[in-house]
């Protein structure tokens, strides 16, 4: 279970009777991503998500419908103006996922900020495909870690009101 940073809330699994537990120690915000997916998966339809990458390998997403933690690992180094190219993502057990872990992994194009993402998710031997767009975020230090999807959205809404154009524009008829 991930131990929330001072005055945060925690997001993880609800504690079973009997279970025992683990604190995680979390990062520093190193980079961050606004989300627009134009591909979802059907039990989470969330067109929209912020991601916040931290400096050990751990993350923290949240979006109009989950808030959860895990770990990820990048092909390429995160931070000073470079945008991740290949990350692989496995959440650590949180409601968010029924009480278990969920697996992502998602390729950028760093020149349109596209992604592709597959999800993986425990005994199903199908993958899920989903896409998007997605843009950074400024100065990812300054994220409030204990912000609600709510204020995030508020507080980043430049980044996703861009998505959305950029949406709109690719559906325009040219």
């Amino acid at each position: 279970m991930p131990c929330p940073a001072p005055g945060e809330k925690a997001s993880a699994a609800t504690p079973q009777s009997g279970a025992s537990s683990v604190a995680v120690p979390l990062g520093k915000p190193v980079f961050a991503q606004a989300f627009r997916y134009t591909a979802m998966y059907g039990p989470k339809p969330f067109p929209e998500a912020l991601l916040i990458y931290l400096d050990n390998g751990a993350y923290k997403i949240l979006s109009p419908g989950e808030e959860h933690y895990g770990s990820y690992v990048s092909a390429t180094p995160l931070g000073d103006g470079m945008p991740p190219q290949h990350v692989s993502f496995l959440s650590w057990p949180s409601d968010d996922w029924d009480r278990n872990v969920a697996s992502h992994t998602l390729t950028f194009n760093v020149d349109t900020g596209a992604y592709i993402q597959t999800l993986v998710l425990p005994g199903d031997p199908v993958p899920h495909a989903q896409a998007g767009y997605a843009l950074p975020i400024d100065d990812p230090t300054l994220i409030d870690m204990g912000a609600s999807w709510e204020r995030v959205r508020v507080s980043y809404a430049e980044a996703f009101e861009r998505l959305i154009e950029a949406e709109r524009a690719r559906a325009t008829p040219r």
